[in-house]
């Protein structure tokens, strides 16, 4: 008999409750398609975990049934293993997925909501585009042929995440040009030096370095040129995804805000900004921003619960 928790089976789950969820979206059967594409993502989220170590899957809690069951001592007749959130949850602390993705959350809530009879959508809300952007990002993850995996809805995948692509690039150049000209609006009529004082003030005010927060846990605030004014902004990541003896580590930008122009970038939307993928731990001079031991330390364990437990 087939283990329900395997790779494989994961997997194939996920692409089978992707299918259906594309299916009841082309026949405007919403609630359907909320329900199968959350439970897709959960699916894939559980794969990605178990790929990685089956006792990921475990909650922290109640009986040993699941513990003997991944340890092969005995089978479970019932498996308890997290829930879609938890398991998002693990992959941001793994920095997997992004620590900060509000539409992912929405979908996920939305699902639950379909499945307790208390759902409700904003018509804004593009759950299609959202749905194939993080199934593409964890398939990307494992390495999975992405054209096997949404079979004949492929062109409809790439149709709407292109789509989606060229609104994100659309909606950030226009919002950099309106920052530009706010800005210069501000200033207009005053000396140039009124506006490099100003930006020599806001940039001594941006939070440079490792912060922790209730919410988000530790976190990395690093200086970047704004891309619409030029002048010092800050981009806060989370973990290091790659550490190298000797040199920065480099993390994946979350945010971006410019005090002096008020822009703002989401993760989503650091590419059509020209933000590379990763980032390094350095200063505006090039220092590192964090110690070797500081960097390996947050690698080893993102969430930071006992590498940062002392800051």
């Amino acid at each position: 008999m087939e283990d329900s928790l395997s790779y494989e089976t994961l997997l194939r789950g996920a692409r089978d409750f992707a299918w259906s969820a594309l299916e009841a979206h082309s026949k405007r059967q919403e609630e359907v398609f909320l329900l199968h594409a959350g439970v897709s993502i959960e699916r894939l989220a559980k794969a990605t975990l178990v790929r990685k170590s089956p006792f990921l899957l475990m909650e922290l809690k109640g009986k040993d049934d699941t513990l003997f069951h991944l340890t092969g001592v005995r089978k479970a007749a019932k498996l308890r293993t997290i829930g879609a959130g938890q398991a998002i949850v693990r992959l941001r602390d793994m920095a997997v997925l992004p620590q900060r993705d509000p539409d992912l959350d929405e979908l996920i809530e939305l699902r639950n909501g379909v499945a307790h009879l208390m759902a409700s959508a904003d018509e804004a809300f593009d759950g299609l585009t959202v749905f194939c952007r993080v199934t593409s990002q964890l398939l990307d993850h494992l390495e999975q042929d992405q054209g096997h995996y949404w079979g004949s809805w492929s062109t409809v995948v790439s149709i709407t995440l292109s789509d989606a692509h060229e609104k994100v690039e659309r909606d950030v150049a226009r919002r950099m040009e309106q920052a530009r000209r706010l800005l210069k609006k501000r200033f207009a009529g005053l000396p140039s030096e009124t506006l490099d004082s100003y930006a020599a003030v806001t940039q001594s005010q941006l939070p440079y370095g490792l912060h922790s927060s209730q919410k988000y846990g530790p976190q990395v605030c690093i200086p970047w040129k704004c891309p619409a004014c030029g002048h010092p902004a800050a981009i806060v990541a989370g973990p290091p995804v790659l550490i190298r003896r000797g040199e920065p580590g480099e993390s994946q930008p979350e945010s971006l805000s410019c005090l002096v122009c008020q822009f703002t970038l989401k993760s989503h939307e650091m590419e059509a900004a020209g933000v590379p993928h990763r980032i390094p731990l350095v200063d505006e001079d090039g220092g590192r921003l964090l110690t070797d031991v500081e960097e390996y330390l947050w690698y080893l364990d993102p969430s930071g619960e006992d590498s940062m437990a002392d800051d």
